[in-house]
């Protein structure tokens, strides 16, 4: 049987090169493509099940235990990922069809008599339609029959994928009970259903080449099989585009990768997904034509974050507040210290009961308690560490702070660290979970001296590997001198909170996270990309670029001050995190972490950043011509890339925009809270002047107020010409101050371009 089913998959990689020798350039290939991957993919899951019960059968054959019965896991392991694999792709592509390729085509049926496609009454209409029309019409009706027939194998298909997945879960389930016998008879019934899925997809397959997509070729011209092909593509995730092009790389050669990947950007020009591409290790040609990776290259792990986004779905029914940036109270700037001034440690327990004053304030809202406490914690940390400095210069024990253009020589960073571990009363955050204590110069400002290393620091190698390079721990092998360790302030190092540090959630205002950002062009930490855009905005000498984003490579945990590669967990061992990610969701693409339980997040390759949202072809998809990410309820009016303005009110970036978007009637976009206050006075969108939404029931109540105000009479002959800015009109109307309503779409936009009194003119022409 196994010779058949390969002999079947050569036999339909020779009708898939004439079907693209039969479609042509059009994004059709790529679905041809696609189906190419998954008989490479199936031929491979049914290679993998028949090792599996080979292997099972003979460990049924021995009396003893085997030594191979991991290598039998591990075989399980990976017809089981394979077979996952093919399943949500596979369900992926069969909801295309039924959801965008047969809809198109029935939308061609509107051309001709309804009664020509399905009604078999109909001959003689069919007759005098002509003999294109009979043959569009005859196209017509088997296309209605094979619909039918293409969702019986669908649902088919989907019971034969349920099955094997039991199959799969009882074998799983025989192997922790080393069961053989009745492991030998699930395993052989593995491998009959494994093959007659492959029989059954394969002769679907070749069905669709044959006979659904030569219709497509046929009915709908270029341009819409382009955006056809972007709507089904629109509605994949990130994670079902990952897994359509590691088909690709494993099943196709690389000229069929290179034109796969082609027409994918051919469907999808005008989006970001080249840049996703790229960034997610899948490279690109250099002449964009969509070069792949050879099929041995391992992705590029480029450990990078992402910042949510809201999508730019109609109306959302809830604002994301997003709180300033808590500020620190700034202190005078230079060396020079007050001997006069009166200072004195403060403990964690007075400042837990400063921080319980500030949050049981009735005077303060949530917003004035955040500010206030993380200014006071960011204040206190900086006090105590500059009196633990003054009391180490006092022994004589502060020669190594030596700095140099922001960093400090080998042995002195050495020393610093030697001396973080010597006895101290230094405060240690209220949460008691930090083990930091570092060192700061006095006269600190807004902008601390950097001269202060890391807990630890980690650096990853060119094969990928992650390894602890410098450790400031005296007693460790790692501790040594070195220039290279970066070096931050006090304030860089502190750890911030989410809610203020009442109940110790850290992170900043605007995210819960576990984890600062490396700035890639300065090297200051930040909690998150909007604290870097509101540091700026503060009047300081000393700005930042913005914070791409994309090109963040470091990360520091807050729980152990350990600087290290992106990722999404801590790779320190002796981190109190014990293996706990930074957050809930995180993202490697666009590093962006956020520890919120309420709050659904997903990547889109389209957009390429991370949106509000359960993930694409769930609540949302991605509008190709939009470039946006629009709800799967949302009946939207394409504007090509509609948020890659500014918002008309604000002028403020819509694309990276944190805050909820409204869309307009129009199809025009901008900021919820922007179209709020707009609404107050106007009901026009301020781009294209057309009706901001439904205006019927103001309408209905311009029209009770002319029918209760007649005109006088002397106005009674007074006319309008008027243009109608919702239908693009013009039309001539009674004159009433109230409004002139358009005749033909009944609305009151419109505009006065012309106002005529008829005893006026008539008196003229009897003048003449």
């Amino acid at each position: 049987m196994a010779s058949e089913l390969t002999t079947g998959v050569q036999n339909t990689g020779t009708s898939s090169r004439r079907a693209k020798d039969l479609f042509g350039d059009c994004a059709l290939v790529e679905i041809i493509h696609l189906h190419d991957c998954f008989r490479g993919a199936l031929s491979a899951l049914e290679a993998d099940v028949s090792e599996l019960c080979k292997e099972i059968t003979i460990a049924t054959n021995v009396t003893t235990p085997s030594s191979d019965e991991e290598r039998i896991i591990d075989l399980e392991r990976r017809v089981a990922g394979r077979f996952t694999v093919i399943w949500s792709v596979f369900r992926a592509h069969s909801a295309a069809e039924d959801e965008f390729i047969w809809p198109a085509l029935k939308a061609k049926q509107v051309d001709i008599p309804n009664h020509c496609a399905c009604n078999c009454d109909s001959s003689v209409d069919v007759q005098e339609a002509g003999q294109e029309q009979r043959e569009r019409a005859q196209s017509l009706t088997v296309h209605c029959i094979e619909q039918e027939e293409y969702e019986e194998d669908h649902a088919d298909e989907e019971r034969m994928f349920n099955s094997i997945n039991e199959l799969l879960s009882k074998l799983r389930d025989e192997l922790s009970k080393r069961r053989r016998n009745i492991l030998q008879k699930t395993a052989e019934l593995l491998l009959e259903g494994t093959g007659n899925l492959m029989h059954h997809l394969i002769t679907h397959l070749d069905k669709e080449e044959t006979h659904c997509m030569p219709l497509v070729a046929q009915y709908l011209t270029k341009a819409e099989i382009n955006d056809l092909v972007g709507k089904i593509m629109g509605k994949r995730s990130s994670e079902l585009m990952s897994q359509v092009l590691t088909m690709a790389v494993q099943h196709l050669n690389d000229q069929d990768r290179d034109d796969m990947v082609k027409y994918m950007k051919q469907a999808m020009i005008g989006t970001f997904f080249e840049r996703w591409l790229k960034m997610a290790g899948l490279g690109e040609s250099e002449d964009g034509g969509g070069k792949m990776p050879p099929k041995k290259r391992k992705k590029e792990s480029e450990e990078e974050e992402i910042e949510d986004l809201k999508p730019s779905s109609i109306a959302a029914s809830s604002e994301m507040n997003i709180p300033p940036l808590s500020r620190t109270p700034e202190q005078p700037m230079g060396g020079n210290r007050t001997e006069n001034t009166l200072e004195k440690y403060t403990s964690a327990a007075e400042l837990e009961k400063l921080i319980r004053a500030i949050g049981t304030n009735p005077n303060l809202n949530t917003k004035q308690k955040n500010e206030t406490i993380q200014g006071l914690r960011d204040s206190v940390w900086k006090s105590n560490c500059r009196l633990s400095k003054r009391k180490r210069e006092e022994v004589g024990d502060l020669g190594y702070l030596e700095q140099s253009q922001g960093h400090l020589t080998a042995p002195s960073i050495a020393a610093a660290a030697a001396a973080r571990h010597q006895p101290e009363t230094a405060v240690q955050t209220a949460q008691q979970t930090h083990h930091m204590s570092f060192s700061v110069s006095a006269g600190v400002g807004a902008r601390l001296r950097r001269e202060t290393p890391p807990s630890s620091y980690f650096k990853k190698s060119q094969g990928g590997e992650i390894s602890l390079v410098w450790t400031s721990d005296p007693q460790s092998t790692k501790f040594h001198p070195n220039d290279f360790v970066p070096l931050f302030s006090a304030s860089e190092l502190a750890p911030t909170y989410h809610d203020g540090g009442i109940n110790h959630i850290l992170g900043c205002p605007h995210y819960a996270r576990s984890c600062k950002l490396r700035h890639p062009t300065s090297g200051r930490l930040y909690t998150c990309r909007l604290c870097c855009e509101q540091t700026r905005e503060m009047a300081t000498k000393d700005k930042d670029s913005p914070l791409d984003r994309y090109e963040v490579k470091e990360i520091l945990c807050m729980r152990c001050g350990a600087l290290q590669p992106a990722g999404d967990k801590c790779v320190n061992q002796q981190c109190s995190s014990r293996g706990k990610p930074f957050a809930r969701y995180s993202c490697n693409i666009c590093n962006f972490y956020d520890d919120s339980a309420n709050k659904s997040i997903y990547h889109c390759p389209f957009c390429n950043v991370c949106r509000s949202g359960k993930g694409l072809g769930i609540d949302y998809r991605h509008c190709m011509r939009c470039n946006a990410c629009v709800s799967l309820t949302d009946d939207h009016h394409c504007i090509p890339q509609r948020l890659q303005g500014n918002c008309p009110i604000c002028n403020e970036s819509m694309f990276e925009s944190t805050e909820p978007l409204r869309g307009l009637q129009c199809g025009h976009v901008m900021h919820l809270s922007c179209f709020t206050q707009m609404r107050s006075h106007s009901y026009t969108c301020p781009l294209c002047k057309k009706s901001a939404e439904d205006m019927s029931e103001y309408f209905a109540l311009l029209d009770s107020a002319i029918r209760m105000q007649p005109m006088p009479p002397a106005y009674s002959a007074t006319t309008s010409n008027i243009y109608c800015q919702d239908c693009g009109k013009m039309c001539n109307v009674a004159y009433h101050f109230v409004g002139l309503k358009c005749q033909h779409c009944r609305s009151y936009n419109t505009r006065e371009l012309q106002r005529v009194d008829a005893n006026i003119m008539a008196s003229m022409w009897q003048g003449h």
